[in-house]
């Protein structure tokens, strides 16, 4: 009764963020992270665990959205229930100790109860009764579940994915190509899930081999030659990551698309002011320079112990990172809020209101970091690798400010510009959110997010008109294919999950987000498939 209270008062007073009609308006109860004080905090959510780097595609495209897609490896999904398992065993474990003290919210309570609904004690009980396949199987299930909207069960006919990279081959390719076309055709093997960024030895020979083989009348049955010739093409580009089963390429994903603040400054594009992107290029997570780990955790309280991952060094002493907000808004004093965020505030685990509250500004923001929402950068942690010393690994693919991240999130061949439902950034001023940059509004705000680039169809699709995506030639960013008309895809904001406790040190609030099947919590003997502790 109260979220349907919060929200016709808002329909009312004319300040509910507009959608399609059949999106339903956005909650804002679901927006942010209210709190009373900095104070650590662990996820409390759903997403897997990817170990392999490899796995891994993390994105900045114009548009102010950060989107990681992982690939759901076999041992990904085998582990993903005992994953959950561990994670509560340990939560639990660490409280009733009285070593971990909750604070602020009730995070962990739905966290607890969203486990006993599906009963994870008994899947996990069972599973070892169950054969690999079916286990698979019924853990890619529980993910959906858990996680709706961000499981994507790809397959792609093989011959329609060859008939679709043939109409890209052109007649002057059947002469010598040169290193730039090779490399643009080995990505468009399949596209946009390759970021081959330079050709291993012999893969050149391998792409004329390719290219030659590819018939002369426009959309015919590739040949059996054409066939086995991508396939080996494929499997040596990626690694053998994308399987053909039964004559489909065949394999699950789990996509996160969060919206980021970005660097406080405008650049030109088309006579327009859009967000500056000044450091673009593929990063790969390094290091801090004070901390000297690539997991830090910044000790200052403002970013509330929060993690902080750096992926370009600055001089000597400073870095880009992503991180949390580190100013306070206090909403009953931010008048440029709708009313339910100022004095519909929800109340603490003491039955206060809250004071604070961490609401990221999409838009213009930072000194040079990439800023993410308290709730997100706790699930973007979870979603990478547990051990440190595999973060070094990842890579981040960052646009000029003017490309789109084009990607076909469901593997239909029908590629999209990838956006989020999140239609709020303000400026600063002295510290303290000052002023909206853009309405409260979907199409406000998107003509000022896109700068006019965004058109609508009949049914309130957006649509973009005559745009390039960014494609990465070794480390540099450049520009890549050009698309007339392509959707805008605009992904659910996802809720934020994180528990607020009572401040140890760094290195347990560092070990605590580790925790999976393969990094249990150093000390902390669990029986294995033991209960709960109630």
């Amino acid at each position: 009764m109260r979220k349907m209270w919060w929200i016709a008062i808002l329909l009312l007073s004319g300040m509910v963020p507009s959608l399609r009609a059949d999106e339903g308006p956005i909650d804002p109860a679901s927006y942010g992270v209210y709190y009373d004080r900095p104070e650590p905090s662990f996820y409390t959510g759903f997403a897997p665990r990817t170990p392999d780097p490899r796995h891994l595609h993390l994105h900045i495209g114009r548009g102010n959205q950060l989107r990681v897609t992982a690939l759901l490896a076999d041992d990904v999904l085998t582990e993903y229930a005992r994953d959950l398992w561990q994670r509560w065993r340990t939560y639990r474990a660490l409280v009733d100790s009285g070593r971990l003290v909750l604070t602020q919210n009730n995070a962990f309570d739905e966290f607890e109860q969203r486990l006993r609904e599906i009963d994870l004690e008994r899947l996990v009980r069972e599973e070892k009764t169950l054969a690999p396949a079916t286990l698979r199987e019924r853990n890619l299930r529980l993910l959906e579940r858990l996680n709706p909207g961000r499981v994507f069960r790809i397959h792609m006919p093989l011959d329609a994915v060859v008939q679709h990279w043939s109409a890209h081959v052109r007649p002057e390719d059947h002469r010598p190509l040169d290193g730039a076309r090779r490399l643009e055709l080995v990505n468009l093997l399949l596209p946009p899930r390759l970021w081959v960024t330079e050709l291993e030895p012999g893969v050149a020979r391998d792409v004329d081999a390719l290219v030659a083989r590819v018939p002369a009348t426009p959309g015919a049955k590739p040949t059996p030659d054409l066939r086995a010739a991508y396939l080996a093409l494929l499997a040596r580009a990626s690694h053998g990551l994308y399987p053909v089963h039964d004559g489909e390429i065949a394999f699950d994903e789990f996509t996160a698309i969060y919206p980021v603040g970005t660097f406080n400054e405008y650049t030109a594009w088309n006579g327009k002011r859009i967000p500056y992107y000044p450091t673009p290029g593929r990063r790969t997570l390094t290091t801090h320079q004070r901390s000297r780990t690539v997991d830090h955790i910044p000790t200052d309280e403002s970013y509330s112990y929060s993690p902080w991952l750096p992926y370009m060094h600055v001089g000597t002493n400073m870095h880009n990172s992503f991180h949390t907000l580190w100013w306070q808004m206090e909403p009953a004093h931010t008048g440029f809020l709708p009313a339910v965020w100022r004095d519909g505030n929800r109340d603490d685990r003491d039955g206060r209101p809250y004071r604070y509250l961490w609401l990221l500004s999409r838009g213009p923001m930072s000194h040079g970091c990439t800023h993410v929402n308290a709730g997100h950068i706790a699930e973007l942690r979870q979603l990478l690798p547990a051990e440190t010393e595999r973060l070094y690994d990842v890579d981040v693919f960052y646009n000029q400010s003017q490309l789109y991240d084009v990607f076909d999130i469901d593997g239909d061949l029908t590629p999209e510009v990838m956006g989020v439902r999140y239609f709020i950034a303000y400026s600063l001023r002295d510290k303290t959110p000052d002023q909206l940059r853009a309405p409260l509004e979907r199409r406000a705000y998107y003509a000022w997010l896109y700068a006019g680039d965004l058109d609508y169809d009949a049914a309130d699709h957006g649509v973009f008109h005559d745009v390039r995506d960014g494609r990465f030639v070794g480390r540099n960013a450049v520009v890549g294919r050009p698309y007339e008309r392509i959707a805008l895809r605009e992904a659910a904001y996802e809720p934020e999950r994180v528990q607020f406790y009572r401040l140890i040190d760094i290195p347990f609030a560092r070990e605590l987000r580790k925790v999976s099947v393969e990094h249990p919590f150093p000390g902390l003997a669990l029986a294995a498939g033991g209960a709960v502790p109630q």
